[in-house]
């Protein structure tokens, strides 16, 4: 398992409207699609710095397609934008190991509400709206208060919960261990469809 496990997840039982949305996006970012995963490009080892940038996106399972992405840095400023593209809400969800955790959800492209537990992550305080995240959940008011209360400590399982009153599944994975092969906790992984995109 990776020190990092984020993916973005749209609220929504369409995968092929996530896809197309992914599509624009990095269009519109200065990418164009290419076919597969581009096992035959390579740019270096880090992802982050790459000319490629590769993803996973999930069917819809419980009403949540995941998008998970190769580059770590970058996925932070994705949840907005495929928001705004498809229309439904969107939950950027990461966590570093147990050293911090957070999220970042928006609506129709706007920032709803946002928690790090290190603020440096996503330029915000580390507060978070209990009233607003039951809304678009499954939790109540006061299992987010709790949450917040007592998920200082460990982030894995504090994002865990964050997810499963969320309705998310494989909220723990991360582009890396899903392309390495290491998918045998991953629900409906042979749905997935990868996408790969190159800079201009």
């Amino acid at each position: 398992m990776t020190d990092f496990a984020n993916a973005v997840h749209v609220k929504t039982d369409d995968q092929g409207a996530v896809i197309s949305a992914l599509s624009e996006v990095l269009a519109r970012a200065g990418y164009d699609a290419i076919v597969g995963l581009g096992e035959h490009l390579e740019d270096g080892p880090d992802p982050s710095k790459s000319r490629l940038r590769r993803f996973l996106v999930s069917p819809s399972i419980d009403g949540w397609v995941s998008v998970f992405d190769e580059n770590f840095v970058e996925i932070f400023y994705l949840g907005a934008p495929l928001s705004l593209e498809t229309g439904f809400p969107s939950l950027f969800l990461w966590s570093q190991t147990d050293r911090s955790w957070g999220y970042a959800l928006f609506d129709e492209g706007r920032s709803i509400d946002q928690y790090s537990t290190d603020p440096n992550m996503l330029d915000c305080e580390p507060v978070g709206r209990p009233d607003v995240l039951c809304e678009y959940s499954r939790g109540t008011a006061e299992q987010f208060r709790l949450l917040f209360a007592e998920g200082k400590g460990l982030a894995r399982t504090s994002m865990r919960v964050l997810a499963k009153l969320f309705g998310i599944v494989n909220a723990e994975s991360d582009y890396e261990d899903l392309s390495s092969g290491d998918s045998s906790n991953v629900e409906c992984f042979e749905e997935f469809v990868p996408m790969t995109f190159l800079r201009r």
